[in-house]
């Protein structure tokens, strides 16, 4: 059976962040000192925080919370697609991958090298609005991206947001798909169950399906 891709950044306090929000932290609050005591240890931080799934509470009013998202849409076959390209993602990417019906897509980008500079890059590639309302017409259960957003840092209207968490799609954002190749895969992606949370850290794990075959084959 094929072995199990973690592909979920680390939470380290150095870890690129979305800038103005509060930065991952990990602090001792006890410690062993004997028998009968322990470590014990608090964070704080955003929720949308590294690799993270933003619920459509995040931008939809009366969308569903990170607690509510049902589990057929965080677990279930995905189609890993890879864009080479130093732009945003657009729908001629994702006809051409030829993504299976009611597969959950993950979006591989120029973003990998971005995340070596260890500091914020306000131009990293997002999901063009367009790309967006193609996965949402193709009722995509998922969409994950390897930066910290959907939509670019300097878009004023968040066309991708609007159109995945509009129509009930998750979306993960922060993946770390660098030793991903393109093709099949079985997904699971959990975030914590925080009821009113309008996001989670997420632990995301692939595991390459049966016969898959390089998008490239």
């Amino acid at each position: 059976m094929a072995e199990w891709i973690d592909v979920t950044r680390p939470l380290t306090h150095d870890l690129i962040g979305w800038p103005g929000d509060p930065p991952f932290e990990l602090r001792r609050i006890s410690h062993i000192t004997g028998p009968n005591t322990c470590n014990l240890s608090e964070i704080r931080t955003s929720l949308h925080v590294g690799t993270h799934l933003d619920a459509p509470l995040h931008f939809i009013p009366d969308g569903l919370d990170v607690a509510d998202l049902p589990l057929w849409r965080l677990c279930g076959p995905a189609t890993v697609v890879v864009v080479e390209a130093q732009r945003d993602v657009q729908p001629d990417d994702l006809a051409k991958a030829n993504v299976t019906p009611g597969d959950r897509v993950l979006l591989r980008t120029a973003n990998e090298s971005l995340w070596r500079e260890r500091v914020f890059n306000e131009g990293f590639f997002a999901i063009s609005g367009d790309a967006a309302q193609w996965l949402a017409q193709a009722h995509t259960p998922l969409v994950g991206i390897d930066y910290l957003s959907a939509d670019g840092y300097r878009t004023v209207h968040k066309a991708a947001h609007y159109a995945l968490l509009g129509a009930g799609i998750p979306i993960i954002e922060g993946l770390d798909l660098s030793a991903v190749a393109p093709g099949r895969y079985e997904l699971v992606a959990l975030p914590l169950r925080i009821p009113g949370g309008d996001g989670s850290p997420a632990r995301v794990v692939l595991r390459p399906l049966p016969n898959t075959l390089s998008l490239n084959d």
